[in-house]
């Protein structure tokens, strides 16, 4: 921070005693250098370094009550300075706790809620006054965004307000009678808040008449660009205040409540800013902006530039309006969003009248009285110029015109083109079942696999059964049509693909081929076990809108033995309530234990490429989210994986797929829950990862070791997840 001795010019006399009260300090006369600052500030009032060096030394002396009254007199003289609100702050709660810095700043909980916050969760903060006309459309934006919990300050509202923001079931509600001036800006009470309940978490701090636009925000949400920041390690996110306005009046600019703010205002400036410095602030770390519409309209030069998206820590400081943080350089992205601004709707006159007279806004709503001046000579004030103002169409818009930047950070949300799935020609007689068997290894185990399914199948009419080959091994073709023929003879078809593609692409081709209602697909040396159609057919006859219908399975090894069993979903057979929420957690099924109906392919599309070995799990989600599933706790299926000769997993590529697969279907998971299950599926992959990453230690691989620790800290940096990281590399140093 670059600490001026004074807001005002400085005596020779007042440079000296600094100096020397600073070099006591250095050389521990501690005593020396308090009464050199006292001194300094009787003379000196307004001197923040000595108010600050001065507090540092009673803080670590633990003298905390004369802590909070030299920050309280510090206050007095300099009321917006925020290291003075933060330092009486840490004085308050580390003598007296945090319950008694909320009624110090006369912060009261108003609802009745119990405050119930997940770590992944992003907080939207908010100060109010006489918001009820904006309040619908705020909550419905931030909601659709993935924001799920909002920590809301009512400043005295007179219109109903805080009676609107109690009857919210997401909104946890405070209310003070303070001044707004008295409270910093209101940006004291939203430290308060983020000090109690936003460590560690991502915070949107935002006015309810700003709707917070970023670098692709069309496709993605607030989570996933959070995600991004942290994979930079980036702590805080900048954005431009961009005012909006109609092409009318402002007086006839009317808004109705609930209304989408751009259906009234789309306009923006073209030239969105006048002035702009580098490395600004008092920490010398901002790029900051003045100018916009209002220097155009009203004069002045305000400041356009804000730090609206931070990680909280206790070490963070917030300035007033939230204009700029202490966060250091390097953790500041290079990406930038901007706050689409609507303040000039219909009772903007009436609301400039009321707000000077308040006189509670900074410098006294010197701003205010600037906009009362403009209003007197101009009763029916545009805004609009067709020289000056553009519509707004979109973010990619925003970007190509500077407001915003793409900096380093990519957009995650990209649109995935999942593989269409042609319907079956309607003159061919469709069975109810299409059993497709891939073979590409060899036929060791493909004749107890083709038998497995052979004894409990029906008619031809009602069960296609049908190996598909990709292999360019002319003799493992040959070996592999032998066992076809000899266990199936007519009544199992045999096809060889003529080139060879990856385990995806031929699981598309069996979907394709595919001629019944439902499609079973599964590799040549797992076993179906008795009952396993006659039950699945059971359930999808008795719940007909199911897209698809799963048993459990087993794991056996080479010599048969049973070494796991897939979970246990419920007792008895039917629909799972929550399967969205279990299955995008972790993959809990093998494919040969699922059967899909034909138009659910045909409607979602085929399995994804770009996921990789994961293809199967985001398969599994797409499914969830828009059909039922039926379940069967019968085992039911016999996969036996071990049998075929694998190389050692590629763990790093394994957790690296699944990660990619959670990126993809976080696109299309329903908003509400989309935050919560993103981020507890990369919390469980990270521990996975971990996991696997201690095996591997134990074999000796290190350097297989120290990538699948690397792709696991890709996935997440959560609590849980640096404890686990902790324990585990403890057990690395004592073994």
């Amino acid at each position: 921070m670059n600490l001026n001795l004074s807001s005002s010019h400085q005596s020779d006399e007042l440079d000296v005693q600094f100096n020397l009260a600073n070099d006591c300090l250095r050389s521990g006369k501690l005593e020396q250098a308090i009464a050199l600052y006292q001194k300094i500030l009787l003379q000196e009032p307004d001197c923040i370094a000595a108010y600050l060096a001065l507090g540092n030394i009673l803080t670590g002396q633990g003298r905390l009550q004369e802590v909070i009254a030299l920050y309280e007199r510090a206050i007095g003289v300099i009321d917006n300075q925020p290291e003075f609100h933060k330092n009486l702050i840490n004085a308050i709660v580390a003598k007296d706790g945090i319950e008694e810095a909320f009624k110090y700043y006369e912060l009261n909980r108003v609802d009745t809620k119990e405050i119930e916050i997940q770590p992944w969760e992003i907080l939207c903060c908010v100060v109010e006054r006489n918001e009820l006309l904006r309040l619908p459309y705020f909550l419905s934006y931030y909601r659709q965004k993935g924001i799920a919990k909002f920590l809301i300050v009512d400043n005295n509202s007179t219109d109903g307000s805080l009676s609107y923001l109690l009857e919210q079931s997401d909104v946890y509600t405070w209310h003070s009678t303070r001044p707004f001036s008295k409270a910093n800006c209101g940006s004291i009470w939203l430290e308060l808040l983020l000090r109690k309940y936003g460590v560690g978490h991502w915070c949107l701090t935002v006015d309810a008449d700003e709707i917070f636009y970023y670098p692709d925000c069309e496709n993605i949400s607030i989570d996933q660009l959070c995600q991004e920041l942290d994979k930079k390690q980036k702590t805080v996110f900048d954005a431009i205040l961009l005012d909006m306005y109609s092409d009318k009046a402002v007086q006839d600019t009317h808004y109705t409540s609930g209304q989408n703010f751009l259906d009234v205002c789309p306009y923006f400036e073209r030239e969105f800013y006048s002035k702009k410095e580098e490395n600004f602030g008092n920490y010398r770390n901002h790029t900051a902006y003045w100018g916009g519409v209002r220097k155009r309209i009203f004069g002045g030069n305000d400041l356009l530039s804000k730090s609206p998206l931070i990680k909280y820590n206790v070490d963070l400081i917030l300035h007033i309006g939230q204009h700029f943080t202490n966060r250091p350089k390097h953790e500041i992205a290079n990406s930038r969003g901007c706050l689409l601004h609507f303040k000039f709707f219909d009772n903007f006159y009436s609301y400039v009248e009321q707000e000077v007279r308040r006189k509670e806004h900074h410098k006294n709503a010197r701003e205010y009285v600037r906009y009362q001046q403009v209003i007197a000579q101009h009763k029916n004030l545009i805004m609009y110029d067709e020289k000056h103002s553009v519509k707004l169409q979109n973010s990619q818009q925003l970007v190509q015109m500077g407001v915003m930047q793409v900096g380093e950070i990519s957009p995650v949300a990209v649109a995935v083109e999942f593989p269409k799935i042609y319907p079956v020609s309607t003159n061919i007689s469709r069975p109810f079942w299409s059993v497709m068997i891939t073979a590409d290894k060899g036929a060791n185990y493909l004749e107890q696999a083709l038998k497995s399914v052979l004894e409990q199948a029906p008619s031809t009419e009602e069960m296609q059964i049908e190996v598909v080959n990709n292999t360019g091994n002319e003799s493992i073709k040959a070996e592999i049509a032998e066992v076809v023929e000899a266990v199936g003879g007519q009544r199992i078809y045999f096809y060889h693909h003529p080139e060879s593609v990856s385990v995806t692409q031929i699981f598309n081709i069996c979907i394709q081929r595919a001629s019944g209602q439902w499609v079973h697909i599964f590799h040549g040396d797992h076993i179906i076990k008795p009952g396993f159609y006659q039950h699945l057919q059971a359930g999808i006859e008795k719940e007909p809108d199911v897209g698809a219908a799963f048993c459990r399975h087993i794991h056996i090894n080479a010599a048969g033995n049973v070494f796991k069993i897939s979970p246990l979903e419920r007792e008895t057979p039917g629909v799972i309530a929550d399967w969205l929420e279990r299955i995008a957690m972790m993959n809990r099924l093998q494919l040969p234990s699922v059967v899909v109906k034909r138009d659910v392919y045909e409607k979602l599309g085929g399995f994804c490429q770009d996921t990789s070995s994961a293809f199967d799990w985001e398969m599994f989600n797409r499914i969830a989210v828009h059909y039922p599933v039926w379940y069967e706790p019968q085992l039911l299926v016999y996969l036996c994986e071990n049998w075929r000769e694998h190389p050692n997993l590629n763990y790093a590529k394994q957790v690296a797929d699944n990660l990619k697969a959670i990126e993809i279907y976080q696109v299309y998971l329903p908003s509400k829950i989309k935050n919560k299950l993103t981020s507890k599926a990369r919390e469980a992959q990270a521990l996975y990862a971990f996991y696997s990453a201690q095996q591997l230690l134990h074999q000796g691989d290190y350097p297989s070791a120290i990538a699948t620790l690397q792709q696991g800290l890709k996935c997440s940096q959560s609590a849980q997840v640096k404890q686990a990281l902790i324990i585990l590399l403890q057990q690395i140093k004592f073994s």
